[in-house]
Parts: C-alpha cells; structure tokens; sequence
C-alpha cells in the first residue's frame, strides 16, 4: 500500500534513473507469470497465464516458438540450455518438458499435490528443483528419467521462490508464506532445513544470492513490504 505521506509525483533527486523501452513484447493473455533469458542466444521464454509458454527472439522482436501446455494457468517456465530443453510448471500439479527445437513434449512429472510455483534448474548437476503450493520442494534427476532424488518439506505453508549460491551450488534457498527463508544442502540424504532465517512480518515471495564475491549475502522480498538483507 502507497504510504499517505508521500505524494504521488514525488521524485528523488539525490539518484535518478532514466530507464528506457527497447521493445516490446506483446502477446494475447491475462497475465505474464514469469521470463528466463537463453543464456547464449537472443531469447526470452514467457510464462503465460493463458497456459501458453512462448519464446521470443528480443533480439527481432519476434516469436520463435509456442507450447500450447495445458488449460492451466502457468506460473513458471525456464530453459535448460544444455539439453535444448525448456521446464513448465503449472496449476494443474504438473512439470512438463519439451524440446525447444522440435516443441516435442518429452516428459510429464505428476509428483506436486497443488499448484507449481517456481522452477530451478541446477547449473552443472542434472537436477531440476520446483516449489509449490503443497509446501515443499523436489528435487528431479533427468539422468535418472526424471527420477525425484529428495524432497525437501520443513516449510509450513506455500513456498513461493528458490536460489543457488552461486559460490557454492550445493546451497539453497527457499522462500516460503510461512515467513521464513531456508537454507538446504543439495546433494545429501537430509530432507530438513540447515538454518531458518526469521525476521519477515508477512509472507516471503522471492530470493536470491549477491553474486560480488566478496559479498556473502542473502536478499529477500515479503508481503510485508520490505527487502532485507542477510549475511549468511
């Protein structure tokens, strides 16, 4: 909610920033859910909410491809660049995989009991980690036909983002409406959580790692409309 005691035509004149449209992708929706850019081609996968996901190339402004998903709403897609592969997550409980430049559907995982929230795909590992609305989180092994190696279920309500270290790729994070942020170890047996991070008043939607190396911080975003920083 607006603070009443700023105006609306406020300005900062200690730091301004001038941020200018490039382009513009447009396409028929209610909502767009989530992007991910290729990491080496010009491209932008789009979530849509329609149950569509879309690749762009930014770079033309023009549509690449479209994967007519499922009726559901969709709330994550990402590119696993090093299979040509693209990831889906969507209300309908369901991960699914496609070849990105055949559009075949290679795979459908009926793991999650509620809504797919996010979507991580592990930088050098064959894991692909999703979040949701069952409150916990899978860990997938594509070598191993998609296999859930762990589950990860110390959260207590809906878990809404995830993160890697960068500096160190067996860390993650996880963002929960349970107020809490924590912190796992990839690559082991254990299920619970290593830390609990407490401090939001309200529901934790999104975080991430500082990627500067001599920074070893944690920022998160809640619904109680503060971002704080962690050192962790």
């Amino acid at each position: 909610p607006q603070n009443p005691k700023t105006p609306r035509n406020c300005q900062f004149n200690s730091l301004s920033m001038k941020l200018e449209i490039k382009k513009k992708l447009l396409s028929r929706s209610e909502r767009v859910k989530s992007v991910d850019l290729h990491p080496t081609l010009p491209w932008v996968l789009v979530a849509l909410y329609a149950g569509t996901a879309v690749i762009y190339d930014h770079s033309q402004q023009s549509q690449i491809k479209s994967f007519e998903v499922t009726n559901a709403p969709i709330r994550c897609a990402k590119f696993i660049a090093r299979k040509q592969w693209i990831v889906v997550g969507s209300d309908d409980y369901k991960l699914r995989i496609y070849n990105y430049n055949t559009c075949e559907k290679l795979k459908t995982i009926v793991d999650h009991t509620d809504f797919v929230r996010y979507i991580l795909v592990h930088p050098t590992l064959p894991y692909v980690l999703s979040c949701g609305d069952d409150d916990r989180i899978a860990c997938f092994d594509w070598d191993k036909d998609w296999e859930r190696v762990n589950t990860y279920d110390d959260h207590e309500h809906y878990v809404m983002g995830l993160a890697l270290n960068p500096k160190d790729t067996n860390m993650l994070a996880s963002a929960s409406l349970d107020r809490t942020i924590k912190i796992w170890t990839l690559g082991t047996a254990k299920s619970n959580a290593n830390f609990s991070l407490l401090g939001h008043e309200a529901g934790v939607n999104c975080v991430d790692f500082c990627h500067e190396h001599e920074k070893m911080h944690l920022v998160s975003g809640g619904d109680d409309g503060q971002v704080k920083v962690w050192d962790y």
